[in-house]
């Protein structure tokens, strides 16, 4: 932020009337300043400046003009663009263009890591910043947080003072050390005269790790065992929101070789030149602090000067200075009001078109509105608290919960979607299984097609529809059980900034927000009626082959096929075959239903690591949390006792006797699993689907809370009944674990449950939800041919994220009410 000019600072540098003090490093000072008699541009500059010390040594002097023609050749949008230099002065100096924002370093202790959106188009634009500087010839050599500025429309790259043109021989003494610890390179530490290209990229991958988990990338200690972390390329990724691993991994490789150039590190990033800068809010409005104070600058009428000390004896308390602090309210500028001591000559209708430039510059720095200081500055704000510890980020939720199939999603208010306010929506089709995140909530609908809306106030966003074919009207369960999805459509999964979609044969990723195509495959198998898209560790999974029996990776980022692998060694039988795909993805590996039962596939190779038993081959679902996977066979009609296996995640064998014990009311219950945390693990006895009018038919038993080790149960939780005394229906979604409460919905309120520290269950509330349908009649029409699933009266699905939870009702009604809190 914007210092006062103390006593003896310079009043003009160069061609540069000098406005405020932006900071000091080692070498020197810098301030803010403007072309000296300019009052009518909004131009301003930071000017670096020597010490006298250190400018009366005639090597560092030649260092600096070095500096400063280095600099001469910076050329880029994507850089503070250099204005002037002066080597020769008295106080040497260097001039770039000024970015009105925080450091990099700076917005991240302020409002924690950056989310994935920011942080790829973030390390995009940083990297076309340093491959417009390979292309000039230079390298910059301290690529570090605090050399990256943040302004409204994006990074700007900053500090050429150790940078060098390629062609040059080094500008350090033999054997100083140049650059940020942490944010070195291998080569840097190895010694100056080996820093090439590849050595800003890896220092880029260092500072996006920082950037996407707030902590430095080698750790902390002892500087020696930081320097031999970077010098073996030891970054620790394991905080690093998986979608962005495999891009900084790459910048990370210990052989120079092995990094992609500026250029193709874009492509990896996935992402294009955003119109609007994917800045969270927090950081929008920290920008737009920067904005507001050099709009208050501008009205002062002359630089930001320390107040002289009071003649009165004793310890000298500096009173409030002139400009930042003791500019008044800005009026209505048709009735300017500014202190006094404008500049000398000053004409007023210029300071005003000033003003009014720099005030324009201030309401788009503080995003598009959320820092408005048109006609007067935003009130001053409380001071900036500590922000909370940063949880997990999410990179999307169905109705199984993340990735892990296991039911639990992580809570972290930093994901809650900027500018959210409670909201209701209705989609055009009854929905079909949904996914949110951050920048989109995705429904598939029976129709067959897809509708994305904005999760801040549920507004459309776009709509989908692969497979354009007027048959596709309904989706239908056959009078002999056969399922007809329409088109063939499956369950969407938002990750980040993606969408991935498979519709007819047809696998898309999409970008979340605006629904453009990114990249799109062909012929993976044909949908079932939960089959859906598994996405981790920056790779989709989906079933594929002629026989719908093998699972197939492509990569997220460009859909490159990675590989595929068979889950039928035989040619089952038709009764035999079942649903083979991938179902979850935890730990580097992704889980998926073979002719054999459950198998974990590595990740990245598709090679087999582990099989279940075969006391446990006939589960149909399975969930990971931590060390563990959980598998049970599943009954549609709810009437076969509940099996519950808890097995290794790796090699799925069993662990134990392999089968968690349960109490016998729970078993005979027909209870499913619905969520597995560490503490708990929560079944549901919803009695049977709601087009299954055979089997288990009564009452059913509700929700129990049992504890994972030894299947004791902590609490149970009754459910509405299936039908009400007016015969209307009434259904409960599946149970989540979102935070640190146990969380469920019926058509008309949420259930919530608090969990304690040790899992022990609370006592539950229940909190209507605004614009909910209610219980409903069930429709009449003719089921002899099928059943119509979308005329169906089908359970809600919950998709909690940041402290809010989106419900989505079956009749297409989707509701956006904030978690209440204990």
């Amino acid at each position: 932020m914007l210092g006062p000019l103390r006593e003896g600072a310079p009043r003009r540098i160069g061609p540069y009337e000098v406005l405020a003090r932006l900071g000091a490093g080692g070498m020197g000072e810098v301030f803010l300043a403007r072309a000296a008699g300019d009052t009518v541009s909004d131009s301003f500059v930071a000017v670096k400046t020597v010490r006298r010390d250190v400018a009366g040594d005639p090597a560092f002097r030649d260092r600096f003009r070095r500096e400063i023609k280095v600099a001469s050749l910076v050329d880029s949008a994507y850089a503070a663009a250099p204005v002037g230099g002066d080597a020769d002065a008295e106080t040497p100096w260097l001039a770039t263009a000024y970015v009105p924002g925080p450091s990099l370093s700076q917005a991240v202790r302020r409002g924690g890591p950056l989310p994935v959106a920011a942080v790829r188009a973030l390390g995009a634009d940083v990297a076309r910043a340093l491959a417009d500087l390979h292309g000039a010839g230079v390298l910059h050599r301290d690529l570090k947080p605090g050399n990256v500025m943040l302004s409204v429309d994006g990074p700007r790259l900053i500090d050429f003072g150790i940078a060098r043109s390629n062609t040059a021989t080094t500008m350090t003494a033999t054997g100083m050390m140049v650059g940020t610890p942490s944010f070195m390179s291998p080569e840097h530490v190895a010694g100056a005269r080996r820093v090439t290209a590849a050595s800003d990229v890896f220092c880029l991958g260092s500072l996006l790790c920082y950037a996407a988990t707030g902590e430095d990338p080698f750790g902390d200690g002892p500087l020696a065992a930081v320097l031999y972390r970077v010098s073996q390329a030891e970054a620790d990724l394991s905080r690093v929101p998986e979608e962005l691993r495999g891009p900084l991994a790459a910048c990370l490789a210990l052989d120079p070789a092995d990094r992609p150039t500026p250029e193709a590190l874009v492509g990896l990033l996935g992402t294009g030149a955003a119109k609007v800068f994917p800045w969270p809010e927090g950081v929008r409005d920290h920008i737009g602090e920067y904005g507001g104070e050099l709009a208050q600058l501008v009205a002062s009428g002359g630089p930001l000067l320390e107040a002289p000390a009071p003649a009165a004896a004793g310890p000298v308390v500096a009173p409030a200075v002139p400009g930042l602090h003791s500019v008044p309210t800005l009026a209505p500028v048709s009735a300017p009001t500014v202190p006094a001591g404008p500049v000398a000559g000053e004409p007023r209708k210029r300071r005003r078109r000033l003003l009014a430039a720099v005030l324009a510059l201030a309401v788009v720095a503080g995003g598009l509105g959320t820092y408005l200081l048109w006609p007067e500055p935003a009130p001053p704000k409380d001071p900036a608290k500590a922000a909370p510890p940063a949880g997990p980020r999410v990179p999307g939720v169905d109705g199984r919960g993340t990735a892990d199939a296991s039911g639990v999603v992580a809570q972290n208010a930093a994901q809650r979607p900027a500018g959210w306010k409670p909201w209701r929506a209705k989609l055009t089709a009854p929905a079909f299984g949904c996914s949110a995140g951050e920048k989109a909530l995705v429904c598939r609908t029976t129709d067959g097609r897809y509708e994305a809306l904005d999760p801040a106030d549920g507004k459309p966003l776009w709509s989908a529809d692969l497979v354009a074919d007027p048959r596709d009207g309904s989706s239908t369960i056959g009078p002999t059980g056969g399922i007809f999805v329409a088109g063939s459509t499956n369950v969407p999964a938002v990750h980040g900034d993606s969408v991935v979609l498979l519709s007819g044969k047809r696998l898309q990723v999409r970008d979340a927000r605006s629904g453009a195509v990114r990249w799109e495959q062909e012929d993976p198998a044909q949908a079932k009626l939960d089959t859906q898209p598994i996405v981790g560790d920056g790779t989709v999974f989906v079933r594929s082959g002629e026989e719908s029996d093998q699972v197939t990776a492509f990569a997220l980022a460009d859909g490159r096929r990675l590989w595929s692998a068979s889950l039928t060694n035989n040619d089952p039988s038709r009764a035999e075959f079942r649903d083979f795909e991938p179902v979850a993805y935890a730990n580097g590996l992704v889980y998926a239903l073979s002719d054999g039962g459950f198998v974990a596939l590595d990740a990245k190779t598709g090679q087999q690591r582990g099989q279940v038993p075969a006391e446990a081959k006939s589960c149909d679902g399975l969930g990971v949390q931590g060390r563990y996977a959980y598998c049970a066979p599943l009954d549609a009609t709810a009437a076969a006792p509940l099996s519950l296996y808890r097995l290794d995640a790796t090699t799925l064998a069993p662990v134990g006797t392999g089968r968690l014990p349960l109490p016998a009311d729970v078993t005979k219950s027909g209870a499913r699993p619905a969520a597995l945390s560490a503490r708990t693990a929560v079944v549901v006895d919803q009695g049977p689907l709601p087009w299954a009018d055979w089997g288990n038919t009564g009452k059913p038993d509700g929700v129990f809370v049992l504890d994972p080790a030894t299947g004791r149960t902590l609490g149970h939780y009754p459910i509405p009944p299936l039908t009400g005394a007016d015969g209307r229906k009434q259904y409960v979604s599946s149970p989540l674990i979102a935070g640190d409460t146990l969380l469920y919905a019926d058509f008309s309120a949420l259930h919530l449950v608090p969990l304690g520290r040790n899992g022990t269950p609370g006592k539950e509330r229940v909190v209507p939800v605004p614009g909910a349908p209610g219980p409903r009649a069930k429709e009449p029409y003719e089921r002899v041919n099928g059943t119509d699933i979308g005329r169906e009266i089908r359970p809600p699905e919950v998709l909690p994220l940041g402290g809010v939870a989106h419900v989505v009702y079956d009749t297409g009604v989707v509701a956006s009410v904030a978690l209440p809190k204990e």
